[in-house]
């Protein structure tokens, strides 16, 4: 079930509980109200007209022998206007004294309104000043005492100053035709209360629940594109106060989380590249920016497996600079250090990316030439050999004469890549005896 639904349930309900409620009650005191004056009225009608009755005759058995109380009351007439019904025959004379029978009421009808059957719903006890019955109404007898609770509960007629009777209402008053109609028209205003609550409750619960099941949707949804990756989303700030709150408070956590990962984003790039420079730094010569030996050894040991794994040719070149220790001698350690610096550059430049050139240690450099069969890999030692004696040394100094010579070893059947590398070593010495500045291989 949607929000929006439950919400224009709940109004519905809330608005209909409210006004069964609220009818309710008012309907029940209405009609509590009603009784009560329609007895007010009937009493004070029934203790006038026993008033006028005792009035006229001076008491009770001097008027009962000239008239007969019913016969006084039908000469009074009905109230407000009403039509009075003759009482039944055998209502006008009881046999447990005389005129016992019940009085017309004023608004019609024997007794007060009738239930089916002619049974009266309303009567009055009428009593004496010693609260012996006068009129019981089919209930007591004459002349008996009336119970002490009727007695606490009568109405006194006073005449001169004197008591002079009790009345005691008894039963159910029925309501007359104009109260009935009056109700009537009560319920309906009710109904029609009920139905335009209901009206307004589903227009309301619609509207509303519009309004929130918009704002939550759209919640949601900057929730998916955050849970996507999309940590930087804003809703709209409008709608109820709560809705306000609820829509900055999730624009400001999404904004702090989008920063707090972009502030993190970035630590961790620092970090890796920090890594990463460390891990140059672990695995590079310092002076050259060569790989330095342990790093060589790694990747030389790799390359020979793949090569005897797959039977491909590999060379490995073993190369010292010429006379180093004099240049140092004779030049300084910092031209040394120069030279060494140009002639990385060199072999760096013209290595493929596939080849790896490291600083074996002082003037030593050490080459891999994958995929490179011995003839090939002699053809491009010699070309370098030529690049380093042309280069123009005398810019670093002018007397400075830089030649290198190499050793080359291309049989992988040797057995290990330090295998090859011995033979390679042992070949660079072999240049060095045949006069330097030279490429000798096997």
């Amino acid at each position: 079930m949607s929000l929006r639904l439950k919400f224009v349930l709940a109004l519905l309900f809330s608005s209909l509980a409210s006004v069964a409620m609220v009818g309710g009650m008012a309907y029940m005191q209405l009609t509590s109200k009603f009784d009560s004056l329609r007895r007010q009225q009937v009493s004070m009608h029934f203790k006038s007209a026993v008033t006028d009755y005792l009035t006229k005759y001076g008491n009770w058995q001097a008027a009962s022998a000239v008239m007969p109380f019913r016969q006084f009351m039908d000469q009074q007439g009905p109230a407000n206007g009403q039509q009075q019904r003759p009482p039944p025959q055998e209502q006008q004379q009881r046999p447990d004294g005389p005129d016992d029978g019940p009085p017309g009421p004023p608004d019609g009808g024997p007794a007060g309104g009738q239930r089916r059957g002619g049974e009266p719903q309303f009567r009055f006890i009428l009593l004496d000043a010693q609260y012996r019955v006068l009129l019981g109404a089919g209930e007591y007898e004459h002349n008996s005492l009336a119970p002490s609770d009727m007695q606490r509960d009568a109405i006194p007629i006073v005449i001169n100053d004197k008591v002079e009777a009790y009345i005691s209402p008894q039963g159910v008053l029925a309501l007359g035709k104009q109260d009935i109609e009056y109700l009537a028209a009560m319920r309906e205003a009710l109904g029609y209360g009920a139905a335009a609550a209901t009206v307004l409750a589903i227009a309301l619960g619609l509207l509303l629940g519009n309004g929130l099941s918009a704002a939550l949707r759209q919640l949601t949804g900057a929730v998916k594109a955050m849970r996507a990756g999309a940590l930087r989303q804003q809703v709209a700030v409008e709608g109820g106060a709560e809705i306000v709150t609820l829509a900055t408070a999730f624009n400001q956590m999404s904004e702090e989380l989008a920063q707090s990962h972009e502030a993190l984003q970035q630590s961790n790039q620092t970090i890796l590249e920090q890594a990463n420079k460390l891990k140059e730094m672990s695995i590079r010569d310092a002076l050259t920016d060569l790989y330095n030996r342990r790093h060589f050894d790694e990747q030389a040991q790799q390359m020979f497996e793949q090569s005897v794994r797959h039977g491909h040719p590999m060379t490995v070149v073993m190369g010292d600079i010429d006379f180093f220790k004099r240049i140092n001698d004779t030049y300084s350690h910092a031209t040394g250090d120069v030279v060494l610096k140009q002639i990385a550059e060199i072999l760096r430049t013209h290595m493929r990316i596939s080849d790896v050139v490291a600083r074996y240690g002082g003037e030593e450099f050490v080459i891999i030439l994958p995929e490179t069969p011995l003839p090939q890999a002699a053809a491009l030692c010699d070309k370098l050999r030529q690049v380093i004696e042309s280069f123009p040394w005398t810019n670093v100094h002018p007397e400075l004469r830089v030649t290198m010579s190499m050793g080359l070893c291309a049989d992988v059947a040797a057995g290990t890549v330090h295998a090859m590398l011995n033979k390679a070593d042992t070949l660079l010495y072999r240049a060095k005896e045949q006069g330097r500045n030279r490429v000798c291989f096997g």
